[in-house]
Protein backbone atom coordinates (compact mmCIF):
# COMPACT_ATOMS: atom_id res chain seq x y z
CA UNK A 1 0.00 0.00 0.00
CA UNK A 2 1.20 3.54 -1.00
CA UNK A 3 0.55 6.16 1.69
CA UNK A 4 2.75 9.32 3.38
CA UNK A 5 1.21 11.57 6.09
CA UNK A 6 2.72 14.74 6.54
CA UNK A 7 1.23 16.00 10.28
CA UNK A 8 1.35 19.75 10.60
CA UNK A 9 0.19 20.73 13.96
CA UNK A 10 -1.17 23.94 13.35
CA UNK A 11 -2.26 24.93 9.68
CA UNK A 12 -4.05 27.59 8.06
CA UNK A 13 -7.48 27.12 9.54
CA UNK A 14 -9.51 28.75 6.82
CA UNK A 15 -7.87 26.96 4.14
CA UNK A 16 -10.03 23.81 4.65
CA UNK A 17 -11.68 22.61 1.66
CA UNK A 18 -15.05 22.08 2.58
CA UNK A 19 -17.07 23.86 -0.70
CA UNK A 20 -17.55 23.82 -4.48
CA UNK A 21 -15.05 26.36 -5.44
CA UNK A 22 -12.48 24.84 -3.05
CA UNK A 23 -12.31 22.16 -5.47
CA UNK A 24 -12.51 24.89 -8.96
CA UNK A 25 -16.12 22.96 -9.43
CA UNK A 26 -19.36 25.38 -10.66
CA UNK A 27 -22.97 24.66 -11.37
CA UNK A 28 -24.96 22.14 -8.58
CA UNK A 29 -22.89 19.33 -8.27
CA UNK A 30 -24.04 16.52 -6.19
CA UNK A 31 -21.88 14.39 -6.41
CA UNK A 32 -17.69 13.85 -7.79
CA UNK A 33 -16.03 10.36 -7.98
CA UNK A 34 -12.56 10.85 -9.52
CA UNK A 35 -9.24 8.38 -10.00
CA UNK A 36 -6.22 8.80 -11.48
CA UNK A 37 -4.25 6.03 -13.63
CA UNK A 38 -0.57 5.37 -14.73
CA UNK A 39 -1.55 6.09 -18.65
CA UNK A 40 1.41 3.65 -19.88
CA UNK A 41 -1.99 1.14 -18.01
CA UNK A 42 -5.38 2.45 -17.77
CA UNK A 43 -6.09 -0.48 -15.08
CA UNK A 44 -3.23 0.79 -12.85
CA UNK A 45 -4.37 3.50 -10.33
CA UNK A 46 -1.42 5.94 -8.69
CA UNK A 47 -1.41 9.19 -7.03
CA UNK A 48 0.46 11.73 -9.75
CA UNK A 49 0.64 14.40 -6.60
CA UNK A 50 -1.79 16.68 -8.39
CA UNK A 51 -4.93 17.79 -9.20
CA UNK A 52 -7.59 15.05 -7.35
CA UNK A 53 -4.74 12.79 -6.79
CA UNK A 54 -2.43 14.37 -4.64
CA UNK A 55 -1.94 11.62 -1.91
CA UNK A 56 -4.76 9.53 -2.92
CA UNK A 57 -4.98 6.64 -6.01
CA UNK A 58 -9.35 8.24 -6.20
CA UNK A 59 -11.23 9.98 -3.93
CA UNK A 60 -15.19 10.44 -3.84
CA UNK A 61 -17.19 13.96 -3.43
CA UNK A 62 -20.63 14.93 -2.07
CA UNK A 63 -21.98 18.26 -2.02
CA UNK A 64 -25.61 19.53 -0.44
CA UNK A 65 -27.91 21.51 -2.56
CA UNK A 66 -26.05 24.67 -0.79
CA UNK A 67 -22.46 23.37 -2.66
CA UNK A 68 -21.15 22.43 1.30
CA UNK A 69 -18.91 19.15 1.09
CA UNK A 70 -20.95 17.06 3.52
CA UNK A 71 -18.58 13.82 2.37
CA UNK A 72 -15.05 12.52 1.62
CA UNK A 73 -14.16 9.38 0.67
CA UNK A 74 -10.65 8.69 0.32
CA UNK A 75 -9.10 5.41 -1.70
CA UNK A 76 -5.60 3.49 -2.03
CA UNK A 77 -4.20 0.68 -4.07
CA UNK A 78 -4.75 -2.56 -2.00
CA UNK A 79 -2.95 -5.27 -3.86
CA UNK A 80 -3.88 -3.83 -6.83
CA UNK A 81 -7.61 -2.75 -5.98
CA UNK A 82 -9.13 0.40 -4.95
CA UNK A 83 -9.84 0.19 -1.06
CA UNK A 84 -11.44 2.27 0.86
CA UNK A 85 -8.62 4.49 3.61
CA UNK A 86 -11.18 7.16 4.82
CA UNK A 87 -14.40 8.72 4.92
CA UNK A 88 -14.83 12.39 6.41
CA UNK A 89 -18.26 13.63 7.55
CA UNK A 90 -18.94 17.56 7.26
CA UNK A 91 -22.16 19.38 8.82
CA UNK A 92 -22.87 23.01 8.42
CA UNK A 93 -25.03 25.54 10.23
CA UNK A 94 -27.47 27.36 8.56
CA UNK A 95 -25.15 29.99 7.20
CA UNK A 96 -22.93 27.80 5.67
CA UNK A 97 -20.14 27.73 8.51
CA UNK A 98 -18.58 24.36 9.28
CA UNK A 99 -19.71 23.24 12.68
CA UNK A 100 -18.72 19.43 13.00
CA UNK A 101 -16.36 16.89 11.03
CA UNK A 102 -15.73 13.45 11.62
CA UNK A 103 -13.22 11.15 9.92
CA UNK A 104 -13.24 7.45 10.41
CA UNK A 105 -10.44 4.86 9.41
CA UNK A 106 -11.32 2.44 7.11
CA UNK A 107 -8.00 0.76 5.70
CA UNK A 108 -9.94 -1.45 3.40
CA UNK A 109 -11.72 -3.41 6.54
CA UNK A 110 -7.65 -4.89 6.95
CA UNK A 111 -7.77 -3.53 11.02
CA UNK A 112 -10.95 -2.28 12.62
CA UNK A 113 -12.67 0.91 12.09
CA UNK A 114 -11.95 3.47 14.31
CA UNK A 115 -13.16 7.85 14.55
CA UNK A 116 -9.58 9.04 13.71
CA UNK A 117 -10.03 12.44 14.16
CA UNK A 118 -13.36 14.32 14.99
CA UNK A 119 -13.56 18.05 15.00
CA UNK A 120 -16.16 20.88 16.19
CA UNK A 121 -16.30 24.75 15.32
CA UNK A 122 -17.51 27.24 17.75
CA UNK A 123 -18.34 30.78 16.11
CA UNK A 124 -19.43 34.15 17.94
CA UNK A 125 -21.13 36.50 16.12
CA UNK A 126 -19.94 34.68 13.35
CA UNK A 127 -16.68 34.49 14.26
CA UNK A 128 -14.60 31.17 13.94
CA UNK A 129 -13.61 31.53 18.04
CA UNK A 130 -12.63 28.06 18.88
CA UNK A 131 -12.03 24.53 17.36
CA UNK A 132 -11.82 21.28 19.30
CA UNK A 133 -10.34 18.38 17.57
CA UNK A 134 -9.41 14.76 18.78
CA UNK A 135 -7.36 12.68 17.07
CA UNK A 136 -6.54 8.54 17.67
CA UNK A 137 -3.43 7.28 16.59
CA UNK A 138 -1.87 3.72 16.63
CA UNK A 139 -0.45 4.11 20.21
CA UNK A 140 -2.30 7.16 21.81
CA UNK A 141 -4.92 9.90 21.43
CA UNK A 142 -4.36 13.59 22.06
CA UNK A 143 -6.90 16.26 21.94
CA UNK A 144 -6.29 19.35 21.02
CA UNK A 145 -7.88 23.23 21.43
CA UNK A 146 -6.77 26.16 19.22
CA UNK A 147 -8.98 29.64 20.58
CA UNK A 148 -8.86 32.72 18.21
CA UNK A 149 -8.80 35.61 19.63
CA UNK A 150 -10.12 39.38 17.92
CA UNK A 151 -9.65 42.67 18.14
CA UNK A 152 -12.08 45.11 16.02
CA UNK A 153 -13.12 42.15 14.17
CA UNK A 154 -9.43 41.39 12.93
CA UNK A 155 -7.63 37.92 14.09
CA UNK A 156 -5.23 39.24 16.63
CA UNK A 157 -4.00 35.95 18.65
CA UNK A 158 -4.60 32.14 18.22
CA UNK A 159 -3.67 29.75 20.87
CA UNK A 160 -2.86 26.23 20.54
CA UNK A 161 -3.38 23.83 23.53
CA UNK A 162 -2.44 20.49 23.62
CA UNK A 163 -3.79 18.22 26.57
CA UNK A 164 -4.37 21.13 28.47
CA UNK A 165 -1.24 22.94 27.95
CA UNK A 166 -0.79 25.61 25.48
CA UNK A 167 1.79 24.39 22.98
CA UNK A 168 2.09 27.43 21.35
CA UNK A 169 0.42 31.26 20.52
CA UNK A 170 0.43 32.72 17.31
CA UNK A 171 0.21 36.51 17.02
CA UNK A 172 -1.25 38.36 14.05
CA UNK A 173 -0.42 42.43 12.87
CA UNK A 174 -3.07 43.33 10.44
CA UNK A 175 -3.37 46.71 8.25
CA UNK A 176 -6.97 47.42 6.93
CA UNK A 177 -8.40 43.90 6.30
CA UNK A 178 -5.36 42.13 5.33
CA UNK A 179 -3.11 40.09 7.35
CA UNK A 180 0.33 41.61 7.24
CA UNK A 181 2.55 38.84 9.45
CA UNK A 182 2.02 36.44 11.68
CA UNK A 183 4.81 35.55 14.36
CA UNK A 184 4.49 31.87 16.42
CA UNK A 185 6.20 31.53 20.27
CA UNK A 186 6.60 27.96 21.51
CA UNK A 187 5.64 27.47 25.19
CA UNK A 188 8.95 28.38 26.39
CA UNK A 189 8.60 31.35 24.80
CA UNK A 190 11.16 31.03 21.62
CA UNK A 191 10.18 32.65 18.76
CA UNK A 192 9.04 30.02 16.24
CA UNK A 193 8.15 30.62 12.86
CA UNK A 194 7.29 34.12 11.10
CA UNK A 195 5.35 34.44 8.09
CA UNK A 196 5.09 38.23 6.24
CA UNK A 197 2.82 38.97 3.30
CA UNK A 198 2.69 41.50 0.59
CA UNK A 199 0.37 42.55 -1.33
CA UNK A 200 -0.46 44.30 -4.45
CA UNK A 201 -2.88 46.05 -6.95
CA UNK A 202 -6.58 45.08 -5.80
CA UNK A 203 -5.01 43.38 -2.42
CA UNK A 204 -3.77 40.74 -4.74
CA UNK A 205 -1.25 38.50 -2.31
CA UNK A 206 2.83 38.74 -4.26
CA UNK A 207 4.51 37.33 -1.73
CA UNK A 208 4.45 35.31 1.12
CA UNK A 209 7.80 34.65 3.52
CA UNK A 210 7.79 32.07 5.69
CA UNK A 211 10.94 31.76 8.02
CA UNK A 212 11.39 28.65 10.97
CA UNK A 213 14.79 28.22 12.15
CA UNK A 214 17.40 28.41 9.35
CA UNK A 215 14.93 27.80 6.70
CA UNK A 216 13.17 29.91 4.42
CA UNK A 217 10.56 29.67 2.23
CA UNK A 218 8.74 32.04 -0.11
CA UNK A 219 5.77 32.03 -1.93
CA UNK A 220 5.28 34.60 -4.80
CA UNK A 221 2.19 35.22 -7.05
CA UNK A 222 1.39 37.08 -10.79
CA UNK A 223 -1.68 38.25 -11.47
CA UNK A 224 -3.41 39.36 -14.57
CA UNK A 225 -6.58 41.06 -14.19
CA UNK A 226 -7.51 39.54 -11.06
CA UNK A 227 -6.40 36.14 -12.04
CA UNK A 228 -3.60 34.15 -11.01
CA UNK A 229 -1.24 34.18 -13.31
CA UNK A 230 1.66 31.92 -11.79
CA UNK A 231 2.71 30.71 -8.41
CA UNK A 232 6.48 30.27 -7.78
CA UNK A 233 8.22 28.64 -4.77
CA UNK A 234 11.81 29.24 -3.58
CA UNK A 235 12.88 27.25 -0.58
CA UNK A 236 16.45 28.71 1.05
CA UNK A 237 16.35 31.39 -2.23
CA UNK A 238 16.24 27.95 -4.61
CA UNK A 239 13.36 27.96 -6.88
CA UNK A 240 11.82 24.51 -6.35
CA UNK A 241 8.05 24.56 -8.11
CA UNK A 242 6.60 27.22 -10.48
CA UNK A 243 2.93 26.85 -11.61
CA UNK A 244 1.29 28.23 -14.54
CA UNK A 245 -2.60 28.64 -14.12
CA UNK A 246 -5.08 29.31 -16.50
CA UNK A 247 -8.07 32.05 -15.83
CA UNK A 248 -10.40 28.46 -14.29
CA UNK A 249 -7.40 28.76 -11.85
CA UNK A 250 -6.02 24.92 -13.30
CA UNK A 251 -2.43 23.84 -13.53
CA UNK A 252 -1.59 24.70 -17.28
CA UNK A 253 2.00 24.21 -16.78
CA UNK A 254 4.55 23.02 -13.55
CA UNK A 255 7.74 23.11 -13.39
CA UNK A 256 9.21 21.19 -10.24
CA UNK A 257 12.82 20.54 -9.09
CA UNK A 258 13.92 16.91 -9.10
CA UNK A 259 16.61 16.51 -6.01
CA UNK A 260 17.65 13.00 -8.02
CA UNK A 261 18.74 14.38 -11.19
CA UNK A 262 19.19 18.37 -9.57
CA UNK A 263 17.16 19.25 -12.59
CA UNK A 264 13.24 20.56 -13.31
CA UNK A 265 11.21 17.87 -14.24
CA UNK A 266 8.52 19.57 -17.04
CA UNK A 267 4.53 18.77 -16.66
CA UNK A 268 1.58 19.74 -18.87
CA UNK A 269 -2.33 19.37 -18.47
CA UNK A 270 -4.42 18.73 -20.93
CA UNK A 271 -8.38 19.08 -19.50
CA UNK A 272 -11.58 18.04 -21.27
CA UNK A 273 -14.72 19.08 -19.81
CA UNK A 274 -18.40 19.05 -19.28
CA UNK A 275 -21.31 21.23 -20.67
CA UNK A 276 -21.15 22.94 -17.21
CA UNK A 277 -17.27 23.75 -17.87
CA UNK A 278 -15.96 21.16 -14.83
CA UNK A 279 -12.88 19.15 -16.34
CA UNK A 280 -13.93 15.43 -16.40
CA UNK A 281 -10.28 14.15 -17.98
CA UNK A 282 -6.84 15.40 -17.54
CA UNK A 283 -3.71 14.08 -19.15
CA UNK A 284 -0.69 14.80 -17.21
CA UNK A 285 2.76 14.97 -19.29
CA UNK A 286 5.73 14.35 -17.55
CA UNK A 287 8.71 15.83 -20.06
CA UNK A 288 6.33 16.08 -22.45
CA UNK A 289 5.38 12.09 -22.31
CA UNK A 290 1.72 10.95 -21.00
CA UNK A 291 2.38 10.08 -17.35
CA UNK A 292 -1.37 9.90 -15.61
CA UNK A 293 -4.44 10.59 -16.38
CA UNK A 294 -7.59 11.53 -14.20
CA UNK A 295 -10.67 10.29 -14.74
CA UNK A 296 -13.70 12.08 -13.29
CA UNK A 297 -17.55 11.61 -13.29
CA UNK A 298 -19.44 13.70 -11.94
CA UNK A 299 -23.27 14.25 -11.12
CA UNK A 300 -25.52 17.22 -10.66
CA UNK A 301 -28.78 17.98 -8.63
Amino acid sequence: MRFTIFLIFIGSILSAQNHLNDFNLSGKVKHLESATYLFSDNSKTNPSGFLDSEMYDAIQLNFDRKGNLIQRENYLDYQGKLGLFDRTIYQFNFINQIEKQETTLVQNGEEPRKISQRKKFYYIQNQLVRIDEFNSGRTSDQFWVTNLVYDGGRLKKKEFWMDDEIFSVTEFENRLTKIISEKTFHNDGKLGRIINYNYGENANLILKSIKSGNEKTEESFEYRKNFLLSKTIKENDKVVLKTDFDENGLPVEVQKFNYKTQSFDLYRFKFEYDLHNNWINCVILENETPKFITKRRITYY
